[in-house]
């Protein structure tokens, strides 16, 4: 591979040639939604539930519907071919495009869709809980906004405690998810998760494990969170990740719940990869 290429508007481009413009809302004003995914064998995987979840945000953002899910597709193919990766991790933003102010949105919206090769997963992470909240009424709340400042400043908190993640409470003190996964719990031998009333993403892999009956959504409190024998996190690009320690509090990582989770997701991985 002589070169990285990103997908902008309908052309391949060098990751290291400018291609946005300095006015475009998504650089000033956080104005814009994206979407990660996963490629497998040089097929996305489960991409019909990630462009379903990113048309969602593009209409709360009252944005012009850019490409069909057909043309997303291809371009996914066309980036992933000439970057000459058979496993990677793609992410697909699209904002209002150049515009003069706030309520002046240009009349073409910026597609844009980067990939890189998929890293090795952890065996497991540790997760720190913090005073911040999940803003449930937020206007943004439950969607990939591209406003992601505030989850970076957490995010580095964490890290700087030696968490590899941090949980956010909703305002009214409920459980809602990681600043990057959302958050499963096994309480009284049930796999719960937040409900999307606390603001959480409505994560793919969450969304697989309920419809597969799996999991089930639920009003969750920092209590449980205490009360928990098991706790796993997930996201599109590592799957189920067990949690190893919460705070000071340690977990197993090998509970018979969070194998079960792993195996259903891989197995409807492999199903809609074919």
């Amino acid at each position: 591979m002589n070169s990285f290429n990103v997908w902008v508007n309908g052309e391949l481009v060098d990751a290291s040639s400018p291609s946005v413009n300095a006015s475009d809302h998504g650089f000033l004003l956080g104005d814009g939604v994206f979407d990660t995914l996963v490629v497998r064998h040089r097929r996305p995987v489960f991409i019909d539930r990630h462009l379903r979840r990113l048309r969602r945000g593009i209409e709360r953002l009252q944005l012009n519907m850019p490409l069909t899910d057909l043309e997303f597709v291809d371009a996914i193919s066309q980036l992933i071919d000439a970057n000459e990766l058979t496993d990677a991790r793609v992410r697909i933003t699209v904002t209002p495009g150049a515009g003069s102010s706030p309520r002046d949105r240009g009349p073409t919206p910026l597609v844009a869709i980067t990939t890189a090769p998929l890293q090795p997963s952890p065996e497991s992470v540790s997760l720190c809980t913090v005073t911040w909240t999940r803003n449930e009424h937020s206007p943004l709340a439950g969607m990939k906004s591209t406003s992601w400042g505030d989850n970076a400043v957490i995010l580095r908190h964490a890290h700087e405690r030696g968490f590899d993640n941090a949980i956010l409470c909703d305002t009214s003190g409920r459980l809602s998810e990681c600043t990057t996964s959302n958050l499963f719990l096994v309480v009284d031998d049930q796999l719960l998760t937040p409900s999307l009333e606390s603001g959480c993403l409505p994560g793919i892999i969450r969304e697989v494990l309920i419809e597969a009956n799996v999991a089930t959504a639920s009003v969750l409190t920092p209590a449980d969170l205490e009360r928990a024998t098991e706790v796993f996190v997930t996201s599109s690009t590592t799957g189920v990740m067990p949690v190893h320690r919460v705070d000071d509090h340690p977990h197993r990582i090998d509970g018979s719940h969070t194998a079960n989770a792993r195996a259903v997701i891989d197995r409807f991985s492999a199903l809609d990869a074919t």
